[in-house]
């Protein structure tokens, strides 16, 4: 009998150990490992609807969940809503949160956290950079200007678990944007608890994303910002690693050579350049690449010059594209159109439902077009222009050499002085930013997919508007595009694009690819095109 028992007991415990042994084998052999990630700098703020800096971005993307997320496909997958559905023109959401979602101090996350960050993404007093993302939504734009008070945002509350949104307009993608940093959750009686210190501090944040930062003291400023694998979490997707570990570029790491960094395992992705991509793939690591941007002439039309559409016109007309883009920046491929080759509308390549591109094309009678507007300026035949500066970044030699063809033309046609400043690329944009500038070879790079995330950076007002372009006439071809149905806003929105092409107010030259680099034996890590966006929940290593 005694016999018997001890052997029932060794059974049981081989079995047992036996099933844990089954559970820890359950999860893929490169699971729990720590994913070393370098960031350019320092997270500006961990607030998500204010948040612009592509660091901040990805962390956040780590620490909250949206209502929905996006897949390696770039499609909209369950976030916290386990579903949504949409009215018949797709103008109203509602979305079914999932019942057991928890902040990190493990209180539930509810409808109302998604009104009250809504609200506060679009009220005046947030201030922020970003909330023009949510101008889809019913009087946000309104409320952004003081029109209107937060609480006439179309965002309600049906009970704790059920959000309904409505729009200003048809928008089939919309749970696609609410997986954007600035559409993150926001608990209200957290946010009021830190006394405007919300998202500065790793105490002062409170996600409920995949990952949480590692106590107290799990964000040093300018060194590190350390993640671990949260608890709390009840998403779709379990966490594949146990820690992201963010390590930021500064006094105590260099990643002036990511590929350097990369083979001795410092960090195991990290953005890099065209260049170091090259070098990177050579060494075995993973490279990810797409266009995100377009680099073209912008003109201030605020200015005393600029302000003409002749004289814009003039300037574009004069040149000869095929010279200029004869010096292509290496990896660059050259823009016929301001919103970039692949945005999608309605499901759709947007090029292939709003037909071709709308470029100005070279005139010999570039100068009279000048003398035209310079006409319509005040200038008299015996006045001279004032002289024009260029404002371009500094960083490629092929950007300097097409500046100088456009000067070539410039000068043989209009017989005036242009002045090239070439300048640090953060300088340029500070500038282009304040309108500080003439003309710039400059970059839009969208926020968000489809037409409207481009186009709309030109309405008359827009945050980002840094043309400074003010047009009734295409604010109302914009808007009609807005309020458009299906394939027929596409036509829409394209009569807006060519509009804007004819005024002369961007001219596109190239497109510019963002790229990642992963070492050799890491994979998982998702990175999408639009904010820099970087998900790290089924990321992993060798």
């Amino acid at each position: 009998m005694q016999n018997r028992k001890m052997v029932s007991v060794f059974l049981a415990l081989a079995v047992l150990l036996l099933s844990m042994t089954g559970c820890k084998n359950s999860r893929p052999s490169n699971a729990d490992k720590t994913i070393l990630y370098g960031l350019k700098s320092d997270p500006k703020t961990l607030d998500p609807q204010i948040a612009s800096d592509s660091s901040s971005i990805i962390a956040i993307g780590a620490l909250f969940e949206g209502l929905a997320r996006l897949g390696a496909d770039g499609t909209a997958k369950p976030g916290v809503a386990e579903r949504w559905q949409a009215n018949t023109d797709s103008t109203e959401f509602t979305f079914y949160l999932r019942g057991d979602a928890k902040w990190g101090n493990k209180k539930p996350v509810t409808a109302n956290d998604f009104v009250y960050a809504f609200q506060r993404a679009v009220s005046p007093q947030t201030g922020s950079p970003v909330g023009s993302q949510m101008f889809c939504l019913k009087n946000a734009r309104q409320i952004s200007s003081g029109k209107l008070p937060p609480e006439k945002l179309g965002v309600s509350a049906v009970d704790s678990h059920t959000l309904k949104v409505s729009l200003e307009y048809s928008y089939p993608d919309f749970p696609k944007l609410t997986a954007n940093a600035v559409f993150m959750p926001c608990s209200r009686d957290f946010f009021e608890s830190t006394s405007g210190r919300y998202g500065l501090e790793a105490s002062y944040v409170l996600g409920n994303g995949p990952f949480r930062i590692d106590g107290k003291y799990g964000w040093a400023h300018d060194q590190y910002l350390n993640l671990r694998r949260s608890a709390t979490y009840t998403g779709g997707t379990v966490p594949l690693p146990s820690n992201v570990d963010l390590q930021i570029e500064g006094d105590d790491l260099d990643l002036s050579d990511p590929v350097a960094a990369l083979k001795n395992g410092v960090v195991d992705a990290v953005s890099v350049s065209a260049a170091q991509a090259g070098k990177a793939s050579a060494g075995g690591c993973s490279i990810v690449s797409f266009e995100d941007t377009t680099w073209g002439l912008c003109f201030n039309t605020s200015s005393n010059l600029m302000k003409n559409v002749n004289v814009r016109k003039a300037f574009v007309q004069a040149l000869d594209r095929k010279k200029v883009l004869s010096h292509l920046p290496q990896d660059t491929s050259a823009a016929d159109s301001i919103l970039l080759p692949g945005t999608a509308f309605l499901g759709q390549n947007y090029r292939k439902l709003a037909g071709d591109p709308f470029l100005l094309s070279q005139d010999a009678g570039a100068a009279q077009t000048l003398a035209n507007g310079l006409g319509e300026l005040g200038f008299s035949k015996e006045d001279k222009m004032e002289s024009v500066s260029v404002l371009c970044p500094d960083d490629d030699e092929n950007v300097k050499l097409m500046l100088n063809e456009m000067i070539i033309s410039w000068n043989s046609q209009f017989h005036n002085y242009f002045n090239m400043e070439a300048m640090d690329k953060s300088d340029l944009l500070a500038k282009v930013k304040s309108g500080d500038y003439q003309i710039a070879l400059a970059p839009i790079t969208p926020d968000s997919d489809g037409p409207l995330s481009v186009l709309s950076l030109f309405r008359s007002g827009a945050d980002g508007n840094f043309t400074k372009y003010s047009n009734t006439a295409y604010d109302a071809l914009l808007s009609k595009g807005e309020t458009g149905d299906g394939v027929k806003a596409a036509d829409d929105y394209a009569a807006a694009e060519e509009y804007l092409s004819r005024q002369a107010v961007f001219y596109p030259l190239y497109y510019g690819k963002r790229y990642y680099a992963m070492a050799k034996g890491v994979t998982g890590i998702v990175f999408h095109p639009y904010q820099g966006g970087v998900d790290f929940i089924g990321a992993g290593k060798e």
